[in-house]
């Protein structure tokens, strides 16, 4: 009788091994599968947008895979993810529940990570309140601010540009969300950011093996350490966003009047019904929403400055005419349709979100023949969708010759807007809620640097010969979001009149601040 039902086993294993190795998983196409682990074995260990361009090239726009049981299919054409993810949103709005950064790390109190649920709605909502229109114009001075030390920053150290990226978004970002001064406090700056970039790591898919086979979170803690590595996250971080919105609340029942995001989540705490801890992870999503993607952002653009010179010449020309002495400002953004090219490009050309977090069918349903069972994750690829010569010619190449298109009197078209065109920020109810604000600090960041520097290949000490670097080899830094391992670059002022310039505007805001 044993041997009978052995020989059973064996029989449907060995079916089931065929029919995943013949048809690659439950509808679409994709990789051959495992028995049980499916295509776990397969996942690179890093740089996992790379491993789905090529599923994309090998396999076509919608892929399945499976992962220790769970179910994936990848999307590589806008218009599937906009069907699916936009069209049908009521369905694709949920969110895996990764053990490690969701459950532990964040104690289900991380806007980015939570179910399409009440408390989702809740704070989606109070965080509209950072980028309504009347508060994105509000924080125009903070940003020329910021972006003014940036330039002085970049000035004296210009080999430590990175560093200097993002002080310059982080301090920004402090500053809204706290109503920090103009300084800022470097040791709470320090902390966020290390904070940020840690959960940068844990929180990519497959990070931690508990997410992948979350049997293991039965273990007990001594068979399980990384429960208590996500324990010790969750009560530092905890411990640092309490301490600063805390302090804000303090501000103002001392009659503090400044404005900030965190002042108005604390005045509508008891209309959203948010507990103290909720609250304090507001004020944490606000920060990690606005600086690293920025920064890297930021980043990236420089790259492509060293890939194409002619660009950053024309851009010159533009500032110049437009500018002239004067240090770009919001006032003049319509009068520079070149440089509203030059950023949507940027935008654009390195998707730094290359994986737009996955989405969570919440019930059966079916696509183009494909049945997608409930608990189906589908991650859009933005990576693909911005490569593919489909939507973009040429996409590897900066090139903000697909974005000019100025009116009649030469300015940016009225109807034109820096997040539409391009897939960076994702899709649906799910969309990044702060694209409007990113956007506004790239663009000023960027119409700054290029105003103030001319930003070129550095030069060999040895050889005297410019030290190239190309995009497709230069080392990418993993996580959530991505950017180039610093490379080397010259960024001088343009000019003796731009440094003095620089200093002067500087020294301006810092007495006055």
């Amino acid at each position: 009788m044993l041997a009978s039902i052995s020989a059973v086993s064996l029989a449907l294993c060995t079916l089931l091994y065929l029919r995943c190795a013949i048809f690659g998983g439950k509808g679409g196409h994709g990789p051959r599968q495992l028995p049980l682990l499916g295509n776990t074995l397969q996942l690179p260990k890093g740089h996992m947008w790379t491993w789905f361009e090529r599923l994309y090239h090998q396999f076509g726009p919608i892929v399945s895979l499976n992962f220790a049981g769970n179910d994936y299919i990848l999307l590589s054409h806008p218009a599937d993810a906009e069907e699916l993810l936009v069209k049908r949103s009521a369905n694709y709005s949920g969110r895996p529940q990764p053990i490690f950064a969701a459950k532990y790390r964040s104690n289900n109190k991380r806007m980015l990570l939570l179910p399409h649920d009440e408390d989702l709605k809740k704070q989606r909502s109070v965080f509209k309140l950072l980028i309504r229109a009347q508060a994105l114009s509000s924080y125009h001075g903070r940003i020329e601010q910021q972006s003014s030390r940036l330039l002085v920053d970049l000035l004296d150290e210009p080999q430590d540009y990175r560093k200097h990226l993002y002080r310059f978004t982080a301090t920004l970002i402090m500053r809204i969300t706290y109503g920090t001064g103009l300084h800022g406090n470097q040791g709470d700056l320090d902390a966020i950011l290390a904070s940020n970039e840690s959960f940068n790591l844990d929180a990519l898919p497959g990070a931690h093996l508990v997410d992948t086979f979350p049997w293991l979170d039965y273990l007990p803690d001594f068979l399980a350490p990384w429960r208590s590595d996500a324990k010790r996250k969750h009560l530092d971080e905890l411990d640092l966003f309490q301490r600063l919105a805390v302090q804000v609340k303090e501000r103002r029942a001392n009659g503090d009047d400044s404005e900030s995001f965190m002042a108005e989540v604390w005045d509508c705490q008891a209309r959203y019904e948010l507990d103290d801890e909720t609250v304090a992870y507001l004020g944490g999503t606000a920060f990690e929403a606005g600086t690293s993607v920025t920064a890297c952002l930021l980043h990236t653009f420089l790259l492509a400055c060293l890939t194409q010179p002619d660009v950053v010449r024309k851009a010159h020309e533009e500032l110049e005419r437009v500018f002239g002495d004067e240090i770009p400002g919001f006032e003049h953004m319509s009068r520079l349709p070149y440089m509203y090219a030059v950023v949507k490009e940027a935008i654009r050309w390195i998707p730094v979100t290359p994986l737009a977090f996955p989405h969570k069918a919440d019930a059966d349903d079916e696509y183009k023949g494909i049945k997608i069972s409930s608990g189906t994750y589908i991650i859009p690829s933005i990576w693909n969708m911005h490569k593919d010569p489909a939507n973009f010619r040429d996409g590897e190449i900066f090139d903000p010759s697909r974005w000019y298109d100025p009116d009649s009197n030469g300015n940016v078209k009225d109807a034109d807007r820096l997040v539409d065109g391009h897939w960076t920020f994702g899709f649906g109810r799910r969309q990044c809620p702060a694209n409007y604000l990113a956007v506004e600090v790239v663009w000023e960041a960027i119409a700054v640097m290029l105003w103030a520097f001319d930003i070129t290949n550095a030069v060999d000490p040895v050889t005297q010969a410019p030290i190239r670097v190309d995009p497709r080899t230069t080392p990418w830094l993993d996580g959530v979001n991505i950017e180039p391992a610093p490379f080397p670059i010259s960024i001088k002022p343009r000019s003796e009149a731009h440094a003095a310039k620089i200093r002067a505007h500087w020294e301006t805001i810092a007495s006055t601040a």
